[in-house]
């Protein structure tokens, strides 16, 4: 190949004068001269303590030929890559040298990236006061470990920063593109989820990582493990928790694209929540009100047979009279209302949502009642979305109607079952009454049949 170009003349370049003018200021400029040392020269200053002398390019020719001269001088090759180390937490610039390619080696394990040498005598460098708190630091010594992804996602959390948070922060100091980096978005949920008592920041962050989860295929994995790992004991601690995942993922079009065990780990999550609200009110009116003591017998025995249920809860509304919401209503999240009053004696009214059915429970009250209602537009605009209802009115509007007379629980569990409500699996409500007991239920059950005709009476006159 012939690469004697042609040369134009002189006479040809007065035609054009700025290439002409550009070659006259050249030959003016001062002959620069560029001497970068050999890896030995440059390592010998490193041996003499003369770091400061070698310059940028010579850090990054030395860091290069490294490798290569690890392999002739392999008595001292880690001694001189602690030198540098040591050197580089003074010197930010060669630092972020070693550190870059640090991560790429981690990633990888090609020494095209950084000699082992370097690799080895890191330690020297972790040993420096104050170096293992350097952000970068600690995330490139997490990709050395055997889960990276955890390690990063636990940085993450500690700070408080998403994803792309803690990829924007750290982008400037480290190849953000590897593989450790752009995966480590898969192991936020299985870090939080072993937090054995996570705070709320730390379900605040984890939210926030949801969020953030543009693919909508990382966010449904996530959201699957997260359902089948984490109890609804403990969902229920984080109302927050709960609430994203029903804003987000129960209704009709979103809850299909989940397993069958993450839809029924949900139904047990909303459930649970549902279920703290309601025994909160229970406790919050045994504590604050002067009831009488079959008053307080009815509460608790309520509280306690809704707890096998606590599954089923798709939502609760709480009525409440005004005396009891002037003691307690700020303390009771979520669906909470005044009851009009109507004339009735005082009680607080649960409205459950089983999905298929309505059940209204009456918590106090000579002729308190269970009352069940089929879920459909009516009943629904009425129950739950009616600002303002009444003891009277709830009553005008008929259902079936369960007793809370002697031994209520066993046949109110059977009342439900023939609904298709069932209990928590594993759970039993009651115990099957005994003869005697029966014939005492009998009794009681001929009072309460009185009582409640007369408050219906009662009801349909107002309404």
């Amino acid at each position: 190949m012939n690469d004697n170009f042609f040369t134009p003349s002189t006479d040809s370049l007065s035609v054009y004068p700025y290439p002409n003018k550009l070659l006259e200021f050249t030959t003016q400029l001062p002959k620069v001269e560029i001497s970068v040392k050999t890896v030995d020269e440059i390592l010998k200053k490193v041996q003499e303590g003369k770091e400061e002398k070698i310059s940028e390019l010579e850090w990054v020719y030395c860091i290069y030929g490294k490798t290569g001269w690890d392999s002739k001088n392999t008595l001292i090759s880690r001694k001189t890559s602690e030198l540098i180390w040591r050197y580089a937490a003074k010197n930010l610039w060669l630092q972020r040298q070693l550190l870059w390619r640090l991560a790429l080696y981690y990633n990888d394990q090609n020494q095209n990236s950084l000699a082992s040498s370097f690799v080895e005598s890191f330690h020297a460098f972790l040993s420096i006061e104050n170096i293992k708190d350097i952000l970068t630091v600690k995330i490139v010594r997490s990709l050395s470990t055997t889960n990276p992804g955890k390690e990063l996602s636990r940085i993450a959390c500690e700070l408080n920063f998403t994803c792309n948070e803690l990829i924007t922060e750290i982008s400037h100091a480290l190849p953000v593109w590897i593989a450790a980096f752009k995966n480590f978005i898969e192991d936020i949920v299985p870090y939080f989820c072993s937090l054995t008592n996570p705070n709320q920041q730390q379900v605040n962050w984890l939210l926030r990582c949801l969020d953030e989860m543009s693919l909508f295929e990382y966010q449904v994995n996530a959201v699957n493990y997260l359902l089948i790992h984490v109890s609804k004991e403990v969902a229920s601690k984080y109302p927050p928790l709960v609430t994203w995942f029903k804003e987000n993922y129960s209704s009709a079009e979103k809850i299909h694209i989940l397993s069958e065990q993450a839809r029924q780990k949900l139904r047990e999550w909303i459930g649970a929540i549902n279920y703290t609200d309601f025994k909160k009110l229970v406790n919050l009116i045994l504590q604050r009100l002067q009831l009488e003591e079959f008053e307080v017998n009815q509460l608790l025995r309520r509280s306690e047979f809704w707890k096998f249920y606590s599954d089923r809860f798709e939502r609760i509304r709480i009525l409440l009279p005004q005396k009891t919401f002037n003691t307690v209503g700020n303390q009771i999240k979520g669906d909470v209302d005044i009851l009009k009053d109507d004339g009735s004696n005082p009680t607080e009214i649960c409205i459950f949502d089983f999905g298929e059915w309505f059940v209204v429970e009456f918590f106090r009250g000579k002729g308190s009642e269970t009352r069940l209602f089929p879920k459909n537009l009516k009943n629904q605009q009425i129950l739950f979305d009616q600002h303002q209802l009444s003891v009277k009115q709830i009553r005008c509007l008929g259902g079936d109607t369960h007793d809370h007379a002697y031994l209520w629980q066993y046949y109110c569990c059977q009342w439900l079952t023939r609904r298709r409500i069932y209990p928590n699996p594993g759970t039993q409500p009651s115990q099957t009454p005994t003869e005697h007991q029966l014939g005492e239920r009998r009794k009681k059950l001929g009072y309460w049949e009185s009582e409640i005709r007369r408050l219906e009476e009662e009801a349909r006159r107002y309404c």
